[in-house]
């Protein structure tokens, strides 16, 4: 049931705890199209309006600037905010942030202050019929990210948020949607959602709220809803600028070796990034093929680079000894309360980075055939890992303060 009583409205049904993803992978049999589509899964041109999900997020915000690059499409972001004013300040924050901000497009940007953990994405029913009317596309990128969150905490936001979504999707028009799920997810074929992922892995709280909203989507799917399931790797920073997010693992494994001036001696394991200018460009250009190239495409490097090898580039920049695996996750925990709280974060994924230390962690395998070319054509394949992107992420990193000068290390 959904309350008429606006953006402040408390979402009613089950609770968060003990909240069960079998059933919440059920799409409410009232979430389904009542008329044709304006059109296949694209092309966004100049007469359509696209709403974008998740806009302040990392991906968001670049899928944001491609839109209003390679489009002369309106683009509507769903805010979580009081205002429209407050929703325009924050998306105006963050794409300064990764050096996106362009005055000459911003008038084509229509913030929405709303919710995705709410009713009717925290609108009033004159807001809901007013956005369902105007909109085209759907590009639903929004969602709660957390490393060792539980599935309950994440429920609200990346579950019933995309139902939400999906139900806007099917009110007065049908409108296309494109998905941005994970790369972490299993792959079957014949089953594009899969089987949900083992408990106690990492991150298994964040994947498995995916895996059910996946199955939301591929559920209005099979009603006639157009979809598309887009599921990046784990994704860096601008292929140019190096700006990238600050709260990823590996990024923060990496301020932790510079902070602690002491990187752990590896040999086999990998890490994976595809640049985030290049995940948007893939993303839209799905949206501008006449046809889904299939149910889910992944965007995933498909090439890698030794953890070795990218801690050498490190260690160019910032005085770094090698130690023992073991004894440099010791340093890393006994460290956590030091440096004016610059290692919390990386100390709660110690888990993590023994499996990325011992090789158990390896970057995900998806179907490369559903790869960025078949996503959108060979002008967006995966550039490969070099010195370069990853100095460009340095200096990234260097000049917002994440990591310290190279000349002056950060103070014990």
């Amino acid at each position: 049931m959904i309350r008429e009583d606006g953006p402040g409205a408390a979402r009613t049904g089950p609770v968060r705890r003990g909240a069960d993803p079998g059933a919440d992978a059920l799409l409410d049999p009232d979430i389904a199209p009542t008329a044709s589509p304006v059109s296949a899964l694209g092309p966004a041109g100049s007469d359509r309006r696209v709403l974008l999900t998740g806009a302040t997020g990392f991906l968001g915000a670049f899928l944001l600037r491609e839109l209003l690059d390679r489009t002369g499409a309106d683009v509507w972001c769903l805010v979580r905010a009081d205002t429209p004013q407050h929703a325009r300040h924050r998306l105006q924050q963050t794409m300064r942030r990764y050096l996106l901000w362009d005055t000459d497009t911003a008038a084509r940007i229509v913030p929405i202050a709303g919710d995705l953990t709410r009713p009717r994405l925290g609108l009033t029913a004159r807001q809901w019929s007013r956005l369902a009317e105007r909109v085209d596309v759907v590009q639903h990128s929004g969602a709660r990210v957390g490393h060792v969150a539980r599935y309950e905490s994440l429920r609200d936001a990346n579950v019933l948020g995309t139902a939400e979504v999906l139900r806007l999707a099917c009110a007065d028009h049908v409108k296309p949607v494109h998905f941005v799920s994970t790369a972490a997810l299993p792959t079957d074929p014949a089953d594009p959602a899969g089987e949900p992922p083992r408990p106690g892995t990492a991150g298994a709280g964040y994947v498995l709220s995916k895996w059910v909203a996946e199955r939301l989507v591929h559920q209005a799917g099979a009603r006639g809803v157009p979809v598309a399931v887009y599921r990046p790797g784990r994704i860096g920073g601008h292929s140019v600028t190096g700006a990238c997010q600050l709260d990823d693992a590996i990024w923060n494994f990496v301020r932790a070796v510079v902070l602690l001036g002491a990187a752990p001696e590896v040999t086999g394991s990998r890490v994976s990034f595809m640049p985030v200018d290049h995940v948007a460009r893939a993303i839209v250009r799905g949206q501008a093929a006449d046809a889904p190239a299939g149910p889910v495409r992944h965007l995933l490097d498909p090439s890698g680079m030794a953890l070795r090898e990218l801690l050498g580039y490190v260690a160019e920049r910032f005085p770094v000894g090698l130690v023992p695996p073991e004894v440099w996750l010791t340093r890393l925990w006994d460290a956590r309360h030091g440096y004016d709280g610059a290692l919390t974060r990386a100390s709660l994924l110690l888990a993590s980075y023994r499996a990325l230390l011992d090789g158990t962690a390896q970057p995900p395998v998806g179907n490369v055939g559903g790869s960025p070319g078949g996503a959108g054509g060979a002008d967006v394949a995966c550039p490969p890992m070099d010195g370069g992107s990853i100095n460009a992420h340095l200096d990234y990193f260097e000049s917002v303060g994440f990591l310290p000068s190279a000349a002056a290390r950060f103070p014990a």
